[in-house]
């Protein structure tokens, strides 16, 4: 099981306070659930997920994350034939194909962006250190998360050292896995996340308009289960 938890940065500490409790309290509640079920008790219960736009579309911080910054665009990636795709040009979304690291192009896939922006009171990656951004991963694996807290470090290349020493002393007993990504310069191109200014935000946003309704994608939404498996046709 996967019981998740996001915004983790925008919670008070009374809020945090409440995570040691809801996990005993789980975990109790698992052992009855399983017995009246004849089912044995869950390995791991909880977890702290990435949770990109699942996050996004209600303006809160992804997972343990915080905002990559105040004002960014958003890409996704998506089959260059698919119905949505002409939905988005037409709302003025940007779209372009799909960028391989040959410099050639990818015809089949095509890359959308989104202008994007945080609430004032979000914590930003560049108001935060890697160390800092560490501490908090420590701190939700200890008390809450049964699975790895899955979580990108964004760090300046300066803090590599510091990094290097920090992981030395804290790794082993404190964490499963983590990721690492230079916030700025870090050569992808079509990156997921990038920084823009205000004005370049504003721009964006004066040129595009809301998707709140979808119709006619040609998609059949019919479930069909067999053996236990229920796949959208």
């Amino acid at each position: 099981m996967g019981i998740g938890i996001s915004g983790i940065l925008q919670a008070t500490e009374e809020q945090l306070s409440w995570l040691s409790d809801c996990y005993e309290y789980l975990r109790e509640f698992d052992k009855d659930y399983s017995k009246v079920n004849r089912l044995p008790t869950s390995i791991k219960l909880t977890t702290v997920k990435p949770s990109g736009t699942l996050s996004l579309l209600p303006g809160v911080l992804p997972g343990i994350h915080p905002g990559y910054s105040r004002f960014m665009i958003r890409r996704i990636r998506i089959a260059s034939d698919h119905n949505l795709v002409e939905i988005c040009r037409n709302s003025g979304y940007p779209i372009e194909y799909i960028k391989n690291f040959d410099g050639s192009l990818d015809y089949g896939t095509v890359s959308i962006s989104f202008p994007y922006r945080y609430p004032d009171n979000a914590i930003i990656a560049k108001d935060m250190t890697a160390i800092q951004q560490l501490e908090w991963i420590k701190r939700i694996q200890t008390i809450w998360s049964d699975n790895g807290v899955s979580c990108t470090v964004y760090y300046n290349i300066e803090e590599l050292n510091t990094i290097k020493d920090y992981l030395r002393s804290n790794f082993k007993n404190n964490f499963k896995a983590v990721s690492f990504l230079l916030h700025q310069d870090h050569g992808f191109e079509q990156a997921p996340y990038e920084e823009i200014t205000e004005e370049e935000y504003n721009e964006l946003i004066n040129k595009t308009r809301p998707i709140d309704r979808v119709e006619n994608l040609g998609i059949d939404y019919t479930i069909e289960c067999e053996g236990g498996h229920c796949p959208v046709r």
